[in-house]
């Protein structure tokens, strides 16, 4: 048997492994203890996380159900599931370049955010012959700046102000830029995965047209990935990216996106077009309709949903199945189904 690190690995480079790797679910709220006990239990393939810089996203709790991140952003939970939604946009109100570079940015740099022995915690969490691949999360570029300025400016701000959305978006990649080789120029030896995540589509279609983000946001992600793999050239790059984005993806490709997440068959991202377009350059991971399916569904309309996609996704490699999120309206029986079936029906 493979380890779970090389079928992984095998999965990103579009190769087949002895099975589909088995992603454990991204998100997980308010389970019950049946559930818990299986996501500990079931032999998922994980990805260990090596994040030992504190990131500026970190929320400090400042009174009941308000928490504040270091870019001056407060949050409020909300809702049955207690999401942080953000309340206040410390960049909604400026109008010129000079008052965004007024603003108290985080420092990248500061030496306090660098975690001691990070290269002896990593060396001891991946020990002698590694099990599991290993990510950074590098946070987002493009939430964030939704956060600093409000969604609807940062949309905006792309027609009406553009030297204000390139000087905002600028100063929020050269962060992410900076920590992100801080923490591989530490651990970098240690490193399979490069994960960020930012949302680019609603349900039915992307947040902007293809011109607008291989102006706005496609050059920001390309740099930092050129720039990642021209010092670290293992190291894969994932993306994550919610939405219908079928017109990003080759854009999302050629901007060297290894790994594209969650395209999910609710965002209207169509698995047969996406494979036989795509599956020679992109490993998609996810897939499963966690939306309707999952929740709605009979264990019989589960297997079935789920032998589905791996006959879509996987053959030649290239795919990560996973339940991308569950919480307590998705039946703890849909959840056990699913799984057991992709370890099954999931062998090359």
């Amino acid at each position: 048997m493979m380890s779970s690190r090389e079928r992984v690995l095998l999965a990103i480079d579009r190769k087949e492994p002895d099975r589909v790797p088995l992603g454990s679910p991204q998100g997980v709220v308010n389970v019950n203890d049946a559930v818990k006990k299986f996501l500990k239990e079931f032999d998922f393939d994980h990805v260990i996380r090596l994040n030992f810089l504190k990131s500026p996203d970190e929320r400090r709790k400042v009174s009941d159900g308000i928490c504040v991140d270091d870019f001056g952003c407060i949050f409020m939970h909300k809702g049955v599931e207690n999401v942080p939604y953000c309340i206040h946009n410390p960049l909604r109100d400026a109008r010129k370049v000079e008052d965004i570079e007024r603003f108290r940015w985080p420092d990248p740099n500061d030496p306090s955010l660098l975690k001691k022995d990070a290269y002896e915690n990593a060396k001891k969490i991946c020990k002698g012959e590694r099990e599991y691949v290993t990510a950074v999360g590098v946070g987002e570029i493009f939430h964030t700046y939704a956060r600093l300025r409000g969604f609807d400016k940062w949309l905006m701000d792309m027609k009406i102000n553009p030297e204000v959305y390139e000087v905002i978006a600028s100063k929020i990649y050269n962060i992410r830029l900076r920590m992100t080789m801080r923490v591989l120029e530490e651990v970098g030896d240690y490193v399979d995965l490069i994960r960020m995540g930012d949302d680019m589509g609603s349900t039915n279609a992307p947040f902007m047209s293809v011109e607008d983000f291989r102006r706005f946001v496609k050059p920001y992600y390309k740099n930092l990935i050129t720039r990642i793999k021209k010092e670290f050239p293992k190291v894969k790059f994932w993306l994550h990216s919610h939405g219908c984005i079928m017109k990003l993806v080759p854009d999302i490709i050629d901007a060297g996106v290894d790994v594209l997440n969650p395209v999910l068959p609710g965002d209207n991202m169509d698995h047969k077009r996406l494979k036989k377009e795509f599956g020679s350059q992109l490993c998609f991971d996810g897939g499963v309709d966690v939306e309707n399916v999952m929740i709605f569904g009979t264990t019989n309309q589960v297997k079935e949903h789920v032998k589905k996609v791996i006959d879509t996704l996987a053959p030649g490699g290239g795919y990560i199945f996973k339940v991308q999120m569950i919480s307590n309206v998705t039946p703890p029986r849909n959840i056990f189904m699913a799984y057991r079936t992709a370890l099954e029906y999931g062998k090359y």
